[in-house]
């Protein structure tokens, strides 16, 4: 059986690198067709592989002469793996299921979702044969860049619209997407985050810091104004125990990088610019106090994150100056600053 695992792993990546030639050539009407063909065949030689190497009590070689049946060796290197193997298993069986009942059937445009199903399973591929074979394709094959072309194969533009073609799709591709998601839920369910689609990341930053950028896009509530508008946009976040609540995951770093952002002395040092009658006394120490305890105007950052009785330091979110603003006057200059706007004042 070893000696098949050598020969398994050469004809395995060369039809993984005809998948990935196929799939670049510029005019190919029949693209993830004949891809999926070839790249169903890679993971099938790939994980006949791993058994020859891994399980030498499996019978690989049948009684007629044939190999084990692909759906057998997907089961097989799941049952050995485990989880590990699960997010594999889940994009190999997505790419199956295409190969084997839509894909002569149907003229749906759905090239993104087989774009982002491809590349992730060559992905998966590369890091299945490394972690178990300890082959790098990455510096055997150099394939690192994309062919010139008219326009990207997928663009992130193609996911900024409220339309979706589905609803004038087949009821055959609707059931292959529906498998997709119910994937993408199953590995959820295991703990597993990471996708079996190919996925585009979206960051919000100020928009004077951004130096280069494929999208700049003013997000706004009003649809009139704006080519993007957020439906849903939420204009006050307050940290709340409410079950019904709207669930937002922000990770620490991130809530005080743009929300905690200041500091007791920060604050105390701009609460000074803006109200001209601000005293650092009792009145200001109590109501300072009272903010303490709204987890919506201050929290602490501990350097322990797992002891939260530990050492750490206060921050105040930006709302501090709304609430300051109730028990103190804004000074002549801030009023004038806010009724002149930023621009006015840069130009004087």
């Amino acid at each position: 059986m070893s000696a098949l695992v050598d020969p398994l792993i050469n004809n395995s990546k060369q039809a993984l690198f005809a998948a990935i030639e196929i799939h670049n050539k510029p005019i190919f009407s029949y693209r993830y067709q004949v891809c999926s063909i070839s790249l169903i065949n890679a993971w099938e030689l790939l994980l006949k592989a791993f058994i020859a190497a891994f399980r030498p009590d499996v019978k690989l070689i049948l009684n007629d002469g044939s190999t084990k049946p692909f759906e057998e060796c997907i089961a097989c290197v799941k049952s050995s793996l485990d989880n590990s193997f699960l997010l594999e298993a889940e994009s190999v069986e997505r790419l199956y299921e295409y190969r084997c009942q839509y894909i002569h059937f149907y003229d749906d445009n759905i090239n993104p979702v087989l774009y982002s199903l491809f590349a992730k399973s060559v992905q998966l591929y590369c890091r299945f044969l490394l972690r178990h074979f300890g082959i790098d394709l990455c510096e055997e094959a150099n394939l690192i860049l994309l062919p010139v072309g008219f326009k990207p194969p997928v663009s992130p533009i193609d996911f900024l619209s409220n339309k979706s073609n589905l609803k004038e799709s087949s009821t055959a591709v609707r059931e292959f997407i529906s498998s997709v998601i119910v994937s993408t839920t199953k590995l959820k369910d295991e703990g597993i985050e990471e996708p079996i689609l190919y996925t585009f990341t979206m960051s919000l930053v100020n928009e004077q810091r951004v130096k280069n950028a494929d999208i700049v896009a003013a997000l706004t509530k009003d649809k009139t104004l704006e080519t993007v508008a957020l439906e849903n946009v939420l204009s006050n976040v307050r940290i709340s125990n409410d079950e019904s609540a709207k669930l937002i995951r922000v990770d620490e770093e991130s809530l005080f990088r743009t929300v905690f952002t200041q500091s007791s002395k920060m604050v105390y040092k701009k609460a000074c610019q803006i109200f001209s009658d601000l005293k650092q006394n009792r009145r200001y120490h109590d109501i300072m106090g009272l903010a303490k305890k709204d987890g919506n105007l201050y929290r602490i950052r501990y350097l322990d994150i797992q002891n939260p009785t530990g050492a750490g330091q206060g921050f105040y979110s930006e709302e501090i100056y709304s609430v300051l603003a109730k028990y103190y006057t804004k000074g002549k200059l801030q009023v004038a600053v806010e009724e002149a706007g930023p621009k006015s004042l840069e130009q004087q």
